[in-house]
Protein backbone atom coordinates (compact mmCIF):
# COMPACT_ATOMS: atom_id res chain seq x y z
CA UNK A 1 0.00 0.00 0.00
CA UNK A 2 2.78 2.17 0.90
CA UNK A 3 4.33 1.94 -2.80
CA UNK A 4 1.08 2.51 -3.87
CA UNK A 5 0.49 5.82 -2.32
CA UNK A 6 3.93 6.55 -3.22
CA UNK A 7 4.37 6.23 -6.89
CA UNK A 8 0.41 7.98 -7.00
CA UNK A 9 1.58 11.39 -5.09
CA UNK A 10 4.80 11.42 -7.20
CA UNK A 11 3.88 10.71 -10.39
CA UNK A 12 1.09 13.00 -10.94
CA UNK A 13 3.39 16.19 -8.94
CA UNK A 14 6.48 15.54 -11.33
CA UNK A 15 4.15 15.83 -14.02
CA UNK A 16 2.90 19.33 -12.88
CA UNK A 17 6.94 20.41 -11.96
CA UNK A 18 7.69 19.18 -15.86
CA UNK A 19 5.48 21.02 -17.01
CA UNK A 20 6.71 24.43 -15.36
CA UNK A 21 9.75 24.04 -16.05
CA UNK A 22 9.32 23.43 -19.51
CA UNK A 23 7.48 26.92 -19.28
CA UNK A 24 9.72 28.41 -17.46
CA UNK A 25 13.37 27.13 -18.85
CA UNK A 26 12.15 25.31 -22.42
CA UNK A 27 11.58 22.44 -23.80
CA UNK A 28 14.56 20.78 -23.14
CA UNK A 29 15.36 20.61 -19.73
CA UNK A 30 11.79 19.57 -19.07
CA UNK A 31 13.11 16.29 -21.10
CA UNK A 32 16.40 16.28 -18.80
CA UNK A 33 13.92 16.21 -15.64
CA UNK A 34 11.76 13.41 -17.23
CA UNK A 35 15.30 11.49 -18.00
CA UNK A 36 16.24 10.81 -14.74
CA UNK A 37 15.15 8.14 -12.48
CA UNK A 38 12.73 10.52 -10.41
CA UNK A 39 10.19 7.72 -10.18
CA UNK A 40 11.81 4.49 -10.20
CA UNK A 41 14.46 5.84 -7.39
CA UNK A 42 11.66 5.98 -5.12
CA UNK A 43 9.95 2.69 -6.59
CA UNK A 44 13.36 1.05 -5.90
CA UNK A 45 13.81 2.68 -2.23
CA UNK A 46 10.23 1.76 -0.91
CA UNK A 47 10.30 -1.77 -2.45
CA UNK A 48 13.47 -2.33 -0.56
CA UNK A 49 11.97 -0.75 2.32
CA UNK A 50 8.88 -3.51 2.79
CA UNK A 51 10.16 -6.47 0.58
CA UNK A 52 14.49 -5.98 0.81
CA UNK A 53 17.34 -6.61 -1.26
CA UNK A 54 17.18 -9.54 -2.80
CA UNK A 55 13.87 -8.83 -4.53
CA UNK A 56 14.81 -4.94 -5.04
CA UNK A 57 17.76 -6.35 -6.99
CA UNK A 58 15.60 -8.08 -8.81
CA UNK A 59 13.45 -5.19 -9.92
CA UNK A 60 16.35 -2.74 -10.39
CA UNK A 61 17.78 -5.25 -13.38
CA UNK A 62 14.34 -4.86 -14.58
CA UNK A 63 14.44 -1.51 -14.93
CA UNK A 64 18.01 -1.38 -16.66
CA UNK A 65 16.35 -3.83 -19.29
CA UNK A 66 12.79 -1.35 -19.30
CA UNK A 67 14.85 1.36 -20.17
CA UNK A 68 15.42 0.05 -23.86
CA UNK A 69 11.59 1.21 -24.41
CA UNK A 70 12.25 4.04 -23.26
CA UNK A 71 14.88 4.87 -25.74
CA UNK A 72 12.76 3.76 -28.85
CA UNK A 73 9.72 5.06 -27.44
CA UNK A 74 11.89 8.65 -28.18
CA UNK A 75 13.55 8.07 -30.41
CA UNK A 76 10.71 6.74 -33.04
CA UNK A 77 8.62 9.57 -31.93
CA UNK A 78 11.23 12.11 -32.70
CA UNK A 79 11.00 10.52 -35.77
CA UNK A 80 7.38 10.35 -36.69
CA UNK A 81 6.29 13.48 -35.40
CA UNK A 82 6.41 16.31 -37.94
CA UNK A 83 4.81 13.72 -40.17
CA UNK A 84 1.72 12.38 -38.14
CA UNK A 85 -1.03 13.08 -35.36
CA UNK A 86 0.43 13.46 -31.81
CA UNK A 87 -1.94 10.44 -31.06
CA UNK A 88 -0.59 8.35 -33.73
CA UNK A 89 3.24 9.02 -33.15
CA UNK A 90 2.14 7.91 -29.53
CA UNK A 91 0.74 4.71 -30.09
CA UNK A 92 3.16 3.91 -33.04
CA UNK A 93 6.36 4.72 -30.39
CA UNK A 94 4.49 2.82 -27.63
CA UNK A 95 4.14 -0.74 -29.78
CA UNK A 96 7.65 -0.18 -30.94
CA UNK A 97 9.37 0.39 -27.09
CA UNK A 98 7.24 -2.56 -25.82
CA UNK A 99 8.28 -5.00 -28.30
CA UNK A 100 11.86 -4.19 -27.85
CA UNK A 101 11.71 -5.46 -23.89
CA UNK A 102 10.55 -8.55 -24.91
CA UNK A 103 14.27 -9.09 -26.86
CA UNK A 104 16.43 -7.76 -23.92
CA UNK A 105 14.09 -9.13 -21.13
CA UNK A 106 16.23 -12.42 -22.08
CA UNK A 107 19.41 -11.05 -21.13
CA UNK A 108 19.91 -12.24 -17.44
CA UNK A 109 23.18 -10.15 -16.81
CA UNK A 110 22.52 -6.73 -15.52
CA UNK A 111 25.52 -5.22 -17.11
CA UNK A 112 25.31 -6.80 -20.75
CA UNK A 113 21.52 -5.64 -20.77
CA UNK A 114 23.08 -1.93 -19.55
CA UNK A 115 25.87 -2.09 -22.38
CA UNK A 116 22.88 -2.74 -24.77
CA UNK A 117 21.13 -0.13 -23.54
CA UNK A 118 23.79 2.67 -23.45
CA UNK A 119 24.70 1.32 -26.74
CA UNK A 120 20.99 2.51 -28.15
CA UNK A 121 21.17 5.86 -26.16
CA UNK A 122 24.31 6.54 -28.69
CA UNK A 123 23.06 5.63 -31.30
CA UNK A 124 19.70 7.29 -30.75
CA UNK A 125 21.73 10.73 -29.86
CA UNK A 126 24.06 10.24 -32.94
CA UNK A 127 21.07 9.60 -35.34
CA UNK A 128 18.97 12.60 -33.63
CA UNK A 129 16.77 14.80 -36.44
CA UNK A 130 17.63 18.31 -36.31
CA UNK A 131 15.87 20.66 -35.05
CA UNK A 132 16.14 24.21 -37.52
CA UNK A 133 17.19 27.03 -35.18
CA UNK A 134 14.04 29.34 -34.39
CA UNK A 135 11.50 26.52 -34.75
CA UNK A 136 10.19 26.53 -31.50
CA UNK A 137 9.49 29.82 -31.35
CA UNK A 138 5.53 29.37 -32.57
CA UNK A 139 3.18 30.39 -29.62
CA UNK A 140 2.28 27.41 -27.05
CA UNK A 141 -1.74 26.85 -27.29
CA UNK A 142 -2.09 24.80 -23.84
CA UNK A 143 -5.34 25.29 -22.14
CA UNK A 144 -5.90 25.54 -18.26
CA UNK A 145 -7.13 22.12 -18.47
CA UNK A 146 -3.70 20.80 -20.05
CA UNK A 147 -1.61 20.08 -16.99
CA UNK A 148 -4.47 19.01 -14.61
CA UNK A 149 -4.93 16.19 -17.73
CA UNK A 150 -1.82 15.25 -17.57
CA UNK A 151 -1.27 14.48 -13.70
CA UNK A 152 -4.71 12.86 -13.91
CA UNK A 153 -3.92 10.36 -16.56
CA UNK A 154 0.09 10.23 -15.35
CA UNK A 155 -1.41 9.12 -11.77
CA UNK A 156 -4.07 6.72 -13.68
CA UNK A 157 -1.98 5.05 -15.77
CA UNK A 158 0.85 4.20 -12.60
CA UNK A 159 -2.10 3.11 -10.30
CA UNK A 160 -2.97 0.55 -13.25
CA UNK A 161 1.13 -0.86 -13.48
CA UNK A 162 1.18 -1.03 -10.27
CA UNK A 163 -1.57 -3.23 -9.38
CA UNK A 164 -0.60 -5.56 -11.95
CA UNK A 165 3.13 -5.34 -10.88
CA UNK A 166 2.12 -6.88 -7.59
CA UNK A 167 0.57 -9.74 -9.39
CA UNK A 168 3.54 -10.53 -12.06
CA UNK A 169 6.97 -10.43 -9.72
CA UNK A 170 9.60 -7.61 -8.80
CA UNK A 171 11.70 -7.92 -12.17
CA UNK A 172 8.60 -7.29 -14.02
CA UNK A 173 7.69 -4.50 -11.72
CA UNK A 174 10.82 -3.31 -12.06
CA UNK A 175 10.30 -3.38 -16.41
CA UNK A 176 6.91 -1.81 -15.95
CA UNK A 177 8.18 0.77 -13.35
CA UNK A 178 10.12 2.28 -16.16
CA UNK A 179 6.91 2.57 -18.59
CA UNK A 180 7.48 6.07 -19.87
CA UNK A 181 4.24 7.10 -18.57
CA UNK A 182 5.41 10.56 -18.11
CA UNK A 183 6.79 10.97 -21.43
CA UNK A 184 3.18 9.24 -22.87
CA UNK A 185 1.55 12.09 -21.41
CA UNK A 186 3.80 15.34 -21.72
CA UNK A 187 4.91 14.58 -25.17
CA UNK A 188 1.71 14.45 -27.09
CA UNK A 189 0.28 17.41 -25.44
CA UNK A 190 3.69 19.51 -25.90
CA UNK A 191 3.44 18.30 -29.28
CA UNK A 192 0.07 19.51 -29.82
CA UNK A 193 0.58 22.92 -28.25
CA UNK A 194 4.55 23.95 -29.34
CA UNK A 195 4.98 21.67 -32.58
CA UNK A 196 6.88 18.74 -33.58
CA UNK A 197 9.90 20.73 -33.04
CA UNK A 198 8.83 21.26 -29.43
CA UNK A 199 8.44 17.53 -28.65
CA UNK A 200 11.52 16.62 -30.07
CA UNK A 201 13.76 18.51 -28.04
CA UNK A 202 11.68 17.42 -24.97
CA UNK A 203 12.67 13.82 -26.40
CA UNK A 204 16.35 14.71 -26.57
CA UNK A 205 16.35 15.70 -23.35
CA UNK A 206 15.08 12.59 -21.83
CA UNK A 207 17.39 10.82 -23.97
CA UNK A 208 20.67 12.71 -22.66
CA UNK A 209 19.52 12.07 -18.71
CA UNK A 210 19.04 8.73 -19.54
CA UNK A 211 22.42 7.31 -19.32
CA UNK A 212 22.39 8.41 -15.41
CA UNK A 213 19.13 6.32 -15.22
CA UNK A 214 21.17 2.96 -16.60
CA UNK A 215 23.95 3.58 -14.28
CA UNK A 216 22.16 4.22 -11.21
CA UNK A 217 19.86 1.04 -11.46
CA UNK A 218 22.60 -1.37 -12.45
CA UNK A 219 24.83 -0.15 -9.81
CA UNK A 220 22.12 -0.77 -7.32
CA UNK A 221 21.41 -4.26 -8.67
CA UNK A 222 24.49 -5.26 -8.78
CA UNK A 223 25.27 -3.70 -4.83
CA UNK A 224 21.94 -4.24 -3.04
CA UNK A 225 23.08 -8.16 -1.83
CA UNK A 226 26.80 -7.14 -1.39
CA UNK A 227 27.17 -4.18 0.58
CA UNK A 228 23.61 -3.66 1.73
CA UNK A 229 20.62 -1.20 1.37
CA UNK A 230 22.86 2.39 2.16
CA UNK A 231 25.56 1.63 0.65
CA UNK A 232 24.10 0.45 -2.57
CA UNK A 233 21.75 3.69 -2.94
CA UNK A 234 24.68 6.26 -2.40
CA UNK A 235 26.74 4.10 -4.52
CA UNK A 236 23.92 3.86 -7.15
CA UNK A 237 23.51 7.79 -6.52
CA UNK A 238 27.32 8.38 -7.20
CA UNK A 239 27.42 6.35 -10.57
CA UNK A 240 24.39 8.74 -11.49
CA UNK A 241 26.21 11.63 -11.11
CA UNK A 242 29.31 10.14 -12.69
CA UNK A 243 27.57 9.10 -15.96
CA UNK A 244 25.25 12.16 -16.02
CA UNK A 245 28.65 14.32 -16.24
CA UNK A 246 30.55 12.03 -18.64
CA UNK A 247 27.35 12.20 -21.12
CA UNK A 248 27.24 16.17 -21.01
CA UNK A 249 30.82 16.59 -22.08
CA UNK A 250 30.20 13.46 -24.80
CA UNK A 251 27.36 15.17 -26.18
CA UNK A 252 28.74 18.49 -26.41
CA UNK A 253 32.07 18.13 -26.98
CA UNK A 254 33.10 19.16 -30.95
CA UNK A 255 34.04 15.92 -31.92
CA UNK A 256 30.80 14.76 -31.07
CA UNK A 257 28.66 17.04 -32.91
CA UNK A 258 30.66 16.24 -35.84
CA UNK A 259 30.20 12.68 -35.39
CA UNK A 260 26.37 13.59 -35.01
CA UNK A 261 25.86 15.25 -38.40
CA UNK A 262 27.72 12.82 -40.59
CA UNK A 263 25.80 9.90 -38.74
CA UNK A 264 23.00 12.02 -39.90
CA UNK A 265 23.94 12.63 -43.27
CA UNK A 266 24.88 8.86 -43.70
CA UNK A 267 21.53 8.01 -42.65
CA UNK A 268 19.36 10.40 -44.83
CA UNK A 269 21.27 9.27 -47.87
CA UNK A 270 20.56 5.70 -47.52
CA UNK A 271 16.85 6.55 -46.53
Amino acid sequence: MELLLLRLAITPTLVGLVALVQRRFGDRLGGRLVGFPLTTAPFLLVLCLTHGSALTAAAAHGVVVGQISVVLFCLTYARLAPYVRPWVALAVSLVGGTSCVLGLATVDSTWAAAAIVLTFIGIALLTWPAVPPGATAMARTEGRWETPLRMTVAGTVVAVLTGAARILGPELAGVLSTAPVLLSVITPTTHRAAGSPAARLLLRGAVTSMPASVMFSAVLASALTRVGMWPAFLLAALAMVLADTLAQLLVHRPAARTARTAFAHAAAQLG
